[in-house]
């Protein structure tokens, strides 16, 4: 279940507080997803913090064999000994200096599906996969392109005069099966998957986020960062679902513990 997912289904957890660290008091545009359907294919277009979800609905439904896989995979836990024991070579850098320690392994291979999805198998909240994904021989439309470094800041709120530009992170297209399209609906559109219907063209979400309190830990022990990392927020997700057209918006309270 995406971290986006969870919040709507009142089931935040530790993924859906790592998302949240970035955000102080007050209002912040989140990740967005612009979703266009069409009887082949599901092209997505998402921000970062949005990707994990476009890249495990590939390998839910991409064709077996032999598959490229190019990127980056970043996290701030030391996982090196896990993925050292999976069948895909990987080399891992340790960044040095001040700040938590982050470990960043640099991926390009030809590997069977399988193979790859042992990387998502070893997944954590701190765990980031930049990764491009394509089928060896070219089947059409699944392919998947990642950038391999963090955007500086976030979503930008848009003048109203001014052009919406659509999300550029992560962009691609997956085959319209049933099971695929379920699943990238239930991940990016749990609340209003039922107004998606056989002639639905056009999805765009817009995830934003009010911090409205945080309460870090009262351990003088700890480092800012931990406080920063371990602080519980009180928040709103406010989600604006423009689908074929016709404008829907929810809001959910919840508590980052």
């Amino acid at each position: 279940m995406s971290w986006i997912s969870k919040i709507i289904n009142g089931t935040p957890d530790e993924f859906v507080k790592a998302r949240l660290v970035k955000y102080g008091l007050g209002f912040h545009p989140g990740p967005r997803v612009r979703i266009t359907l069409s009887k082949p294919s599901i092209k997505l277009k998402v921000d970062l913090d949005l990707e994990k979800t476009f890249l495990t609905g590939y390998l839910r439904g991409a064709p077996e064999g032999q598959h490229k896989v190019k990127g980056m995979i970043i996290t701030y836990s030391d996982k090196t000994e896990e993925f050292g024991k999976l069948m895909m070579p990987i080399s891992w850098k340790v960044s040095k200096g001040k700040g938590p320690p982050v470990f960043k392994a640099k991926i390009d291979e030809s590997a069977p599906l399988e193979d790859i999805k042992a990387l998502f198998d070893l997944d954590g909240p701190t765990t980031f996969y930049l990764l491009s994904l394509n089928p060896r021989d070219g089947t059409k439309p699944w392919k998947v392109t990642t950038k391999t470094s963090f955007p500086k800041g976030g979503p930008k709120e848009e003048e109203e005069d001014t052009k919406v530009k659509d999300p550029v992170f992560a962009k691609g297209a997956l085959g319209n099966n049933p099971e695929t399209l379920e699943y990238i609906l239930e991940q990016y559109l749990p609340d209003h998957k039922d107004k998606v219907g056989p002639k639905t063209k056009n999805i765009w979400i817009r995830n934003n986020f009010e911090i409205l309190g945080i309460k870090p830990p009262d351990d003088p022990s700890m480092s800012f960062d931990e406080k920063r990392r371990l602080a519980r927020k009180k928040c709103k997700l406010i989600r604006e679902i423009t689908i074929d057209g016709v404008d829907f918006s929810e809001e959910y309270d919840f508590i980052s513990n």
